[in-house]
Parts: C-alpha cells; structure tokens; sequence
C-alpha cells in the first residue's frame, strides 16, 4: 500500500509538472502574433471591387429636398449636425439621421457614369426607398426621372442592382415610418481594371473654395488608391482581406472563430501622414488598438517601387508587441464601430488589432477599415469656420480638434504604392509595318 501511495504521489507531481509546463508552453504560443501575408490582388478580383463615385475627391455632391444645407456651412461631429454631406464623406463610422416621413436626396456625379449598384449601411430606420437616375438635371418631382429601383429599407444593409446604366443624377427617395441612421453610401461604376492600372483623378467638387473651407483628403487605405490589405492573423481565404478596404461597408472579410486578437495590416504605399483611424466591424465587447507603423513589425518593410518582398507569414512575439506603441485606443461596448483621432503620424503601414473581453463562439468579421490624412491635411471630414477666423474647432466623437487651413491641403494623391492586379490587361498588338508608296507605269499605248 505504501508502494501504490508512493507511486500515485510521484504521478500526481509529474503530472502537475507536466501539465504546467504545458500551461506555460501555450501561454508563450498564445502570446505571439502570427500574421500571414495576403495575396496580390488579380485581375479575376477587380470585378468584385468596383469604385465608389459617391464621394467629395471624385466629383460628387448632394444635395436633399426642398431644402439642403449649403456644404460652406457645414461642419462634422458625432451629433450629425452635418446633415446630408455626411454621406459622401469617406468614413463609414459616421452616419447620416434619417427622420420619419419622405426624405429626397440628390447625389450628382462629375460626369455620365456607367453605373451597376447602390448601397448603403441602414440602423434602424424602416419604410420604402425609390431609387431614379437621369443624365440631366431635373426638378425633384419631374416625371422624366427613370425609376430603377423600388423597396423596402433592410436591416443592417441596404443593396440595389440598377445598371450597367448610364446616369450623372441619382434621386433617392425615402418613405420612412421608423427614424434611423444610414452610413458609408456607395454608388458605384461597373467595374474595370483600368480603376487599378490608372487610378481616376481626385478632386474636390466644392462650389465655394473659400479658405472657410476645410474637406479632409481622401480616404488613403481605398483600394483604387492603391493601398492593399498586406497581412492578416486568420481567416479561411486570405485573398478576401481587401474586401475591408474596398469602400463598400456591406462586404466584409471573415477571420477564423477561434483567433482571440483578430489583427490586419494595410500598406499604404508609401510614408504617409495620418490624423484619424476608423473601422467597422462585427460588434463585439472589447477594445480596439490603432497603429501607424514606419516598417512592418520585425523591421521588414516592403519595396516602394511596388515589389512585394515581405514575408509570408510574419511572428511578432511578446516583447515585439510591448515595443508597438498604437497612436489610440478605444473601448467598445458592442457598437462594433471605433474612431480615433491623434496628432499627426507618418507611417507607411496601418496596423489594427482588436481585443476581446468575452469568449466568442462565431467568427469576428471587419467590414471596412478608413485612414485620413494630417499634416497640413484638416483633421476632419469636414468643417468649415463660419466666424470667417482663420482656424476653427470642430467634434469628432466626442474629442475637439482644430480644422486645417484650406481645402487645398487635401488635393496630394499617392504617386506610388503596392502592385496593380498580379496579371495585366492582354498586351497591345504590334504597330502595323510602314507604307511604302511604289508607283505602278503602265505601258505605253503608241
């Protein structure tokens, strides 16, 4: 008996030893960060990301009915009090208040447009929505506009397949029972590779460029800017990472069920200075930190010339981790929605980890990620300074911040940046071969 009591106490050791050191081996595992390299962007993808026109750098405007808030007297903040200019704003945190009863609001593009869908985040608000495109401008009620879409207004997103059609004016008209918000408004072109290989100019369609006027640059993760999604923690189909740059708020990318810090890095091409970080994302109760890194975490750093030389797989241990300062953090109680605004940063890369406080039994999904410009850039979406000083305060949730200067400062667009699709367009046909004029003599008939 003293033989067996001897052997169970030698076995129980062993096996605490054993089960400590097992404890101790995950939690050095657990602790690293392991992010896998996403593949360059094809052409068989780029149908699947097509271009939001619906936004300020690409010519757009809008405008609501009978009455609109002229974009001069504007400013954004968590209150709404922009009203409709919010929604060609590229941040898909901030949202614009849809009242009960009709609301009409006209989006107009730069030019005729070959148009496919349109969409729009919705949180809360029920009723009908009639979508009408034109190619000239016409009166609100005029019965040449051409209905494309009618239905009711969805939870969570709002879809409508309308073209390929051509059309400058979209008229959106909302029949709401149930106030709500809607956000991150697309109207997007049917797609083409040429939006990769020879990215659209970007403007400011303002029609008062007073120095009153403060519209942020914009948004410098979108995929036509040529920012790409560059690593992930998890996930089943790595090549999906761009969906949460592309501009459209209702598609998303998925990381694995059991990844307990969900992280993604965006390369933006080249050193860029940043003032405001946005993401949403599935909502979970947790915290959310925003970096702005100079090289990716390990001193790697991918070529500005567009030659994709990271790693694979890139394994940022503890200590690596402690020394990652973010430029903010923010808690999240479950709105699955964080901004973050902070002193001007420069960085090429853009790394954002989420932390969970509760154990999560279905997979956490990132719909989009939006960074914006600093330096001599306004912090903002969008102010403007009605005193007529020469510098303004303005909200954005809930922190105070002063607006930059002038609407100029936003017109720098990235020269350089990751890979276009992996495979280019057909190669041209040769030059035909030169004419050679050879005179014919006939011969003389005497």
């Amino acid at each position: 008996m003293e033989i067996m009591s001897a052997y169970t106490s030698r076995l129980v050791k062993i096996c605490g030893f054993g089960c400590c050191l097992a404890l101790s081996t995950s939690g050095l595992i657990a602790a690293d960060l392991v992010l896998q390299r996403v593949p360059p962007l094809t052409v068989e993808q780029a149908p699947a990301y097509p271009q939001n026109l619906a936004r300020y750098d690409c010519g757009a405007q809008v405008e609501a009915a009978p009455q609109s808030n002229p974009i001069a007297n504007l400013h954004l903040n968590s209150k709404l009090e922009s009203r409709e200019a919010t929604l060609l704003c590229a941040d898909p945190t901030v949202d614009y208040a849809l009242s009960s009863g009709k609301t009409t609001l006209i989006v107009s593009l730069s030019k005729i447009e070959n148009i496919d869908k349109i969409s729009f985040l919705n949180s809360g608000a029920k009723g009908n929505l009639i979508i009408a495109t034109a190619n000239a401008k016409l009166p609100t009620n005029s019965p040449q506009w051409h209905d494309v879409s009618n239905q009711e207004l969805t939870p969570d997103s709002v879809k409508a397949k309308i073209g390929p059609a051509e059309a400058k004016y979209v008229r959106l008209t909302f029949d709401v029972t149930q106030s709500g918000q809607i956000a991150g408004l697309g109207v997007y072109s049917a797609a083409a590779v040429s939006d990769f290989t020879m990215p659209r100019a970007r403007k400011l369609a303002v029609a008062d460029k007073s120095e009153n006027i403060a519209l942020i640059g914009y948004n410098v993760t979108d995929l036509h800017a040529k920012a790409r999604a560059l690593y992930v923690s998890s996930g089943d189909d790595l090549k999906q990472a761009n969906n949460m740059i592309d501009d459209q708020p209702a598609t998303s990318y998925s990381f694995a069920a059991n990844d307990a810090m969900p992280t993604a890095v965006v390369d933006l091409g080249k050193p860029t200075a940043l003032r405001r970080i946005s993401a949403i994302y599935s909502p979970r109760q947790g915290s959310v930190d925003f970096y702005v890194l100079q090289s990716l975490p390990g001193g790697e750093m991918t070529s500005s010339s567009g030659v994709d030389n990271s790693p694979r797989t890139l394994r940022v241990n503890d200590v690596g981790q402690k020394n990652l300062q973010p430029v903010g953090s923010v808690t999240d109680n479950g709105t699955g929605r964080a901004a973050i605004d902070f002193p001007a940063t420069t960085g090429r890369y853009i790394m954002v980890k989420w932390n969970s406080t509760v154990q999560q039994d279905a997979s956490f999904s990132v719909a989009e990620i939006a960074a914006f410009g600093g330096g001599n850039q306004s912090a903002n979406l969008m102010a403007s300074n009605a005193s007529g000083t020469g510098r303004s305060e303005i909200e954005s949730d809930g922190k105070t911040v002063q607006d930059g200067k002038d609407a100029k400062d936003s017109k720098d667009v990235p020269a350089e940046g990751p890979e276009p699709p992996a495979e280019g367009p057909p190669p041209t046909l040769p030059d035909p071969p030169p004419f050679t004029f050879v005179p014919e003599i006939l011969p003389n008939s005497e």
